[in-house]
């Protein structure tokens, strides 16, 4: 009964072994914090709500605030996608001692279309107001 059940495999940690997956798991939690604050900024814009309150409205509201809110959210879910791929391929890179200091593509090109749309964010806000 004992025999099924498997073992789990410890890694030794030579070199940087150790540090090298806090770093990984450091990313991952960047990658979520970005996620969350993108969800709120969607959020935010979706309740038209401000940090000082004005008298005027809201200057994303109707259409344009839709489609920013849901570029928010569809970054943050992909920021999210992105933390988990590096994290996935950087754990296996380490269990078979590959070296992993060059970021993988399809993570650089998620995290560059997020930045787009956090860079994009900022000009709608800043020709809307």
């Amino acid at each position: 009964m004992n025999s099924m059940i498997p073992r789990p495999e410890m890694i030794r940690n030579t070199g940087s072994t150790a540090r090298d997956f806090c770093m990984l798991e450091r990313n991952l939690l960047s990658h979520i914090k970005l996620a969350l604050l993108l969800s709120l900024l969607s959020s935010s814009v979706l309740l038209r709500a401000r940090l000082v309150p004005s008298d005027n409205p809201s200057e994303l509201s109707g259409t344009i605030g839709y489609v920013v809110a849901s570029l928010q959210f569809a970054a943050a879910l992909a920021a999210i996608f992105a933390g988990a791929w590096e994290y996935y391929y950087g754990y296996w890179d380490l269990r078979n001692m590959h070296a992993f200091l060059v970021a993988t593509k399809p993570h650089l090109g998620i995290m560059g279309v997020v930045s787009s749309v956090v860079l994009l964010t900022c000009i709608i806000v800043l020709t809307q107001s």
